[in-house]
């Protein structure tokens, strides 16, 4: 994967260094090469993670042949080579082997609006035109790849790190409003923290949201949006597919996880998988193996806290077997590992498993493997989350948001969250629109809920999280799961095929376990796990000089939060102490002895192979 780097100044450039220190905050997302070019009127750089062309030919800042147009791009397109054909078929010719120069043939040749539609894979990029003056930008549909810009007086500033934008701009300050709504998240909901889809923790650094294109010309911006994830319902198959047997439904879905995985498999340096023993990463492990015999493993193991990884792992290598590691994650080193993510991540915790993940990603980095298969996502597609249960089953209303994407009500509630909300409300709206062929409003709603917490969730905390855990071990996650034709068939599946219980009496993901039953055995048909980190852990107020917490002056008092609300607060203070503190406190000036016993750093983590 690699960081992206592009400013249009409106008088005058940064100064030069400012433009080195922007390069050098995105230097772990591309290892492999750095590159700044400054150009009439704009500054463009590029730091590569070479995965496709590992060759010099595709580096980056990327040039046509008539150098008339530049792109600066991140990402993987999976289906390149089908795209390359059929751009040749049209005259194109190529003179790199490379995803980069399909992505730029192929908006030259049919246009940005036709090209995104047929993209395959996970991208931020922009493109240049020195002759017209203007500039493009996109994010991927859901949002895998970071894009951060700053639109005001010094231009447009963009980057795959908002503190890259900071360098450029000479400002950096807290959003406070963003602080609000971190904290506002419902107490008992999970360990994360709300994190808004536009905005970041710096003030003034936005995020362009998923499935978004940008365009600026002589100062002006705007924004459109080019993909939604309800737009893959369909009226006419979902009625077929409610009355498709489930066998036939069976058949497709295991036809176009096969075709996700193999799309995902593609590269030119070894790829991996991150199997934790679940029920999705165990499946897309089974099929990517036998597409792939010298695919490595890599397994978390958090000793005390979670079963499933020795209980299911083993048995499905010795039906299918891979190079396997198995990683301890310790809880000595916890709270000093959750604070280096923090730092890397540029805002509080969205989740708090990134250290273990990390451990995993290093551990693949170290083994050779520079890019890796996750199973993240099938839970928003399919309907895998425990609270689904109890949620769909207190029948809410249509317009309910629901635990990922809701806030509860509060008093004096904010502007931001009140923003937040509305914008919301126009999201689900919108998603019901499109549902509106649906006559049951129980069936309406719990659609509409897996659709917008695609839509709203996953670009604000699943996807944002694995691509900060990868990309600080300088390795590229890749999520089959988000295969647009798997998604389009997910979409599309009446709901007693997903958020419902499995006759072996697990909830959730109905047909996603059938299929893993039937195709590897029902002894990966198991129990979701809850947190698998030690977060929950860490969160007990002897641990913490809570009086010291710079943020509880502005957001009142910590003593009597849950643990849940703790874990955010103590990420919020971490973030805060890091960036925005008048001195970066010690993690001893933080924790209370009890804590920093409780937390003390230990050996680097053991890595067993098999």
């Amino acid at each position: 994967m690699c960081g992206i780097l592009f400013h249009a100044h409106a008088q005058q450039p940064a100064n030069p260094k400012a433009y080195s220190k922007a390069i050098d905050h995105m230097r772990q997302r591309g290892p492999d090469h750095q590159s700044i070019e400054h150009a009439d009127g704009f500054v463009i750089g590029h730091t590569r993670l070479a995965i496709i062309d590992t060759s010099e030919d595709g580096n980056q800042p990327f040039w046509d042949a008539n150098r008339r147009f530049v792109l600066t791009y991140n990402g993987e397109i999976y289906n390149h080579a089908e795209l390359r054909k059929d751009l040749e078929a049209q005259g194109v010719s190529f003179g790199t082997r490379s995803d980069t120069e399909v992505l730029l043939l192929a908006i030259l040749t049919w246009g940005v609006e036709a090209t995104l539609p047929r993209l395959r894979g996970m991208f931020a990029f922009v493109l240049h035109d020195t002759l017209t003056g203007e500039t493009i930008a996109a994010r991927d549909h859901f949002g895998q790849k970071p894009l951060y810009y700053h639109h005001g007086p010094t231009g447009l500033a963009i980057a795959s790190d908002p503190l890259s934008i900071t360098e450029i701009t000479g400002d950096r300050q807290p959003d406070m409003d963003c602080y609000r709504l971190y904290l506002a998240t419902g107490g008992e909901t999970g360990t994360r923290g709300m994190h808004h889809p536009e905005r970041t923790f710096f003030a003034g650094v936005a995020t362009l949201p998923a499935g978004k294109l940008l365009r600026y010309k002589a100062g002006h911006l705007s924004i459109q949006q080019y993909f939604a994830p309800w737009e893959s319902f369909n009226s006419e198959r979902f009625r077929r597919a409610c009355e498709r047997s489930e066998s036939d439904l069976l058949d497709e879905f295991l036809a176009l996880t096969e075709q996700a995985v193999r799309r995902h498999l593609v590269a030119d340096v070894p790829v991996g998988m991150l199997l934790s023993g679940g029920i999705d990463s165990s499946m897309l492990f089974w099929l990517a193996v036998a597409q792939n015999p010298a695919l490595q493993t890599f397994t978390k193991l958090s000793p005390g806290i979670e079963t499933i990884p020795l209980d299911v792992v083993p048995k499905l290598l010795q039906r299918r077997s891979a190079t396997a590691h198995f990683i301890t994650q310790e809880k000595s080193g916890f709270v000093s590992d959750l604070e280096q993510f923090i730092i890397y991540a540029r805002a509080p915790s969205r989740w708090n498993s990134g250290p273990s993940m990390l451990s995993l990603c290093r551990a693949a980095r170290q083994n050779g493997v520079i890019a890796l298969l996750g199973g993240d996502c099938a839970d928003e597609l399919f309907g895998g989350y425990i609270h689904y249960k109890g949620y769909f089953a207190g029948r809410p209303g249509l317009d309910d948001l629901g635990d990922l994407v809701g806030i509860p009500d509060q008093a004096n509630m904010p502007e931001i969250i009140q923003a937040y909300l509305a914008d919301q409300q126009k999201i689900r709206g919108a998603i019901l629109d499109q549902l509106s062929s649906i006559e049951d409003d129980h069936e309406r709603q719990a659609q509409a809920t897996l659709l917008h917490d695609q839509a709203t969730f996953l670009q604000t905390c699943a996807l944002p999280h694995s691509d900060t855990y990868s990309m600080m071990a300088s390795v590229e996650l890749r999520n089959p799961m988000l295969d647009l034709d798997l998604v389009d068939f997910a979409a599309n599946l009446p709901m007693r095929h997903k958020a419902t219980s499995h006759p072996n009496g697990e909830f959730g993901k109905r047909l996603f376990r059938t299929l893993a039953e039937r195709e590897v055995g029902d002894f990966i048909n198991v129990r979701k796990e809850g947190t698998r980190n030690y977060a929950m852990a860490m969160a007990e107020p002897g641990f913490w000089r809570l009086s010291t917490f710079e943020t509880a002056r502005d957001f009142g008092s910590i003593e009597n939060l849950t643990k849940r609300q703790l874990i955010r607060a103590i990420n919020l203070e971490l973030f805060h102490n890091a960036y925005f503190s008048g001195r970066k406190r010690p993690l001893d000036e933080l924790m209370t002895r009890e804590g920093l016993s409780a937390f003390t750093v230990d050996s680097d983590d053991d890595v067993l192979v098999h």
